[in-house]
């Protein structure tokens, strides 16, 4: 793990009050851990960086497992284990930045221009 992978105390407490208001966005059944799930978690954690997990596949154990291979599988860090709910955070790898669309508003009117017919809008 690099130096600027590791999480610190603070940044686990901010993440799990963060996490607090979330629901589990994926559910980890009986078929255990398959490629869909698991790509599933992938596609979330890219999109929200802050996912929480039900996992309801069987006994602690088993549990145990699955939460390791999520961790080792996606690179993500466990923030909380909760019973069958645990929180991983990873950062997102590509931040899209949107661009701003100027849109042209309606048009204005100079200051001391008179209006005529063909500037007004139509009521009809």
């Amino acid at each position: 793990m690099a130096a600027e992978a590791i999480i610190h105390q603070q940044q686990k407490r901010k993440l799990r009050s963060l996490a607090h208001a979330l629901k589990p966005v994926v559910t980890v059944g009986g078929a255990g851990l398959t490629a869909a799930v698991l790509s599933e978690i992938e596609l979330s954690l890219e999109h929200h960086e802050l996912l929480k997990i039900k996992l309801s596949c069987g006994d602690k154990a088993a549990r145990i497992q699955v939460r390791e291979k999520i961790c080792t599988e996606t690179g993500g860090h466990l923030i909380q284990e909760i019973g069958a709910v645990i929180v991983i955070y990873r950062k997102a790898k590509a931040v899209a930045k949107k661009s701003k669309s100027h849109k042209k508003g309606p048009a204005r009117r100079l200051p001391g221009k008179a209006r005529t017919a063909d500037s007004r809008p139509s009521r009809r």
